[in-house]
């Protein structure tokens, strides 16, 4: 009977300690799995050209090697999912090596540099441009210093080629906040513009939203959306307070917005 009964406590101690390496794998198995998916989803290359505080301190590319700041909660998002690549310039060279891009308040672009990217474009390629007519995104640095991000858009003359014009509501020039209502996202930010086909004729095919906040373009073989804001990639619109800052929950879906733009941007060919 000792026997048995030494033999039935060992067998527990090994059932006991099966079970407690299990609780220990099982959270690094997920991890694991979750590395892999994170992987699989950031094999889409996402180029990125922005005169905002998404990943450095300044507007430069030079500015950003040499900064030691931590990236935005919004350059965070995206990283997750997207392998980016930042860029200071639009031309064949840089926009070779992306699937797709995201111009948020980009700096102006050379005449060659508009060519570049229309051509890329219609060579199949798809663009999420985020062009702010009044952006009201802080800044420590003064009015005129390159570091600082452009107060409004300066893609114009892009927009124009393919048929469309922006602009500030009058009744919107002010700073208080404003909330977008997109499908089922709800948008928090402020001074947003509005798209309004020019009237010219456009070598793309351009649907602007009922609210004329997004504009949806068919160029070639590719694809463009416009948003007409960029301030609401600042964290302070949208991200999580009070209980949702300890749940980590957003209190608005700017950034999911977002995600969900690059994505039909990602499908668009099979869609």
């Amino acid at each position: 009977m000792k026997i048995l009964s030494d033999f039935l406590r060992l067998h527990d101690r090994r059932v006991l300690t099966a079970a407690i390496l299990l609780l220990l794998l099982v959270p690094a198995l997920i991890l694991m799995a979750t590395g892999e998916e994170n992987g699989e989803e950031k094999q889409h290359k996402l180029g990125l050209m922005t005169t905002l505080p998404l990943y450095w301190s300044g507007a430069g590319f030079q500015d950003m090697v040499q900064s030691s700041s931590a990236p935005a909660p919004a350059y965070e998002r995206l990283d997750a999912k997207y392998q980016i690549k930042l860029l200071d310039a639009a031309d064949k060279d840089s926009l070779k090596s992306v699937h797709m891009l995201l111009l948020a308040q980009s700096r102006a672009l050379s005449p060659m540099e508009f060519v570049d990217l229309d051509q890329w474009v219609r060579s199949g390629g798809h663009v999420l441009i985020l062009a702010d007519p009044a952006l009201q995104w802080e800044s420590g640095f003064p009015l005129g210093d390159k570091r600082r991000p452009l107060f409004t858009s300066l893609l114009s003359p892009l927009f124009s080629h393919w048929g469309l014009e922006l602009a500030l509501p009058i009744d919107e020039g002010s700073e208080e906040d404003v909330i977008k209502k997109q499908g089922s996202f709800q948008i928090r930010t402020v001074t947003p513009g509005i798209w309004a086909k020019s009237g010219k004729n456009s070598s793309a095919k351009c649907i602007v939203s009922d609210d004329a906040f997004v504009a949806r373009c068919n160029i070639g073989k590719g694809s463009a959306i416009l948003v007409a804001d960029a301030d609401f990639l600042n964290a302070d619109t949208w991200s999580g307070s009070g209980m949702r800052l300890l749940s980590g929950d957003d209190d608005f879906d700017n950034m999911t917005w977002t995600e969900s733009l690059l994505d039909q941007l990602w499908h668009h060919d099979a869609g």
